[in-house]
């Protein structure tokens, strides 16, 4: 990895402490201008693709399946189950612990994804499994409540469309949740909440699930599985995924910012937004596939490429850390383990 000559002691993490993103509420104001947004990128990618395709791309259910993304727009994403909606509301009004585990009890997802959660490494510090709704949504706090229903809900988007692409699906998957806890540990570099970036780095690519999942529901009504040119659907997937990922955060109510981040995770174009939270996403992601692909970390590289403006002294031992001979648990995490 690329350092600087002089390394000069790393700064206090907290001293650049990033304001949250997620748990407040979506103004109609907000809303409305978040949804235009996601709508005009996701119509915007959705005609460059199509306009691109070649005459063997066209054939089979290519154009079928288009058609049927451009009539949904953002609500090809699916509404979360009524629990984890309910949960989610109950959480923006602060509602009183008995509240929330009278909610969680009749939802046994919820509270098996609870309980795991609760149970983590990165919560229990060596104290005893616990049983008890009340004392796992103590040891939790907000921020990772809203952990805990955010990653049962991408949870819940797991789909088969079909066996063409079931390995893609799992392949998926298993990156956001790889990525999800190298995220948290790099939280603190960042100045933002760790529960906060294991959401968003969870929900990254929460875009391309919608995808698989509209093809599922194009299986299910076409009685067969989607036929599509082998070079479709990763197009598809690179080009729509942000904005259909967007188009989720907006649907559950994260807020705009969080659907700012979700939307433009790659930092792709001239002048990226600066924030902290699509930083540390960004970072999280490439280091990810750096593991998986195993290669050396370059984090100059990535911070140029992903215009990012956080402190790189802030950031560097912590990815220096994860890289390490034992960085194998911080690589390997999954959202059972938090």
């Amino acid at each position: 990895m690329d350092a600087p000559t002089v390394r000069h002691p790393t700064p206090p993490l907290t001293a650049v402490a990033v304001a949250p993103i997620l748990g407040g509420d979506l103004n109609i104001h907000d809303e409305v201008e978040a949804g235009s947004d996601v709508r005009r990128s996701l119509r915007t990618s959705l005609a460059e693709l199509e306009q691109s395709l070649d005459a063997n791309e066209r054939r089979g259910d290519a154009l079928g399946f288009f058609e049927r993304l451009a009539k949904s727009g953002e609500k090809t994403v699916r509404q979360p189950p009524a629990a984890a909606q309910r949960a989610l509301d109950l959480m923006r009004r602060e509602v009183a612990i008995p509240a929330l585990v009278r909610l969680v009890e009749q939802d046994p997802v919820l509270a098996q994804s609870l309980l795991r959660f609760a149970n983590s490494a990165a919560y229990n510090a060596g104290a005893a499994q616990s049983t008890s709704l009340a004392e796992c949504i103590r040891r939790v706090g907000a921020q990772g409540m809203r952990s805990v229903i955010l990653s049962s809900m991408v949870e819940g988007s797991f789909c088969r469309p079909g066996s063409a692409y079931d390995a893609m699906v799992r392949q998926v998957w298993e990156h956001m949740v790889r990525t999800a806890p190298i995220a948290r540990a790099l939280a603190p570099g960042f100045g933002i909440a760790p529960d906060e970036a294991f959401t968003l780095a969870l929900l990254h690519d929460v875009g391309k699930l919608v995808v698989f999942d509209r093809l599922g529901t194009m299986r299910a009504e076409l009685r067969r599985d989607v036929q599509l040119n082998a070079a479709v659907l990763p197009r598809v997937l690179k080009s729509l995924h942000e904005a259909l990922g967007g188009a989720a955060a907006l649907r559950w109510g994260l807020g705009r910012a969080a659907v700012a981040v979700v939307s433009a995770h790659h930092r792709s174009g001239e002048s990226p937004e600066a924030s902290p939270h699509a930083e540390c996403v960004f970072l999280a992601e490439r280091l990810d596939l750096a593991q998986l692909r195993g290669e050396t970390p370059d984090l100059g590289r990535w911070f140029e490429e992903g215009q990012l403006q956080a402190n790189i002294e802030f950031v560097m031992p912590i990815v220096d850390r994860l890289s390490g001979p034992t960085a194998g648990s911080a690589f390997s995490g999954d959202v059972t383990r938090g």
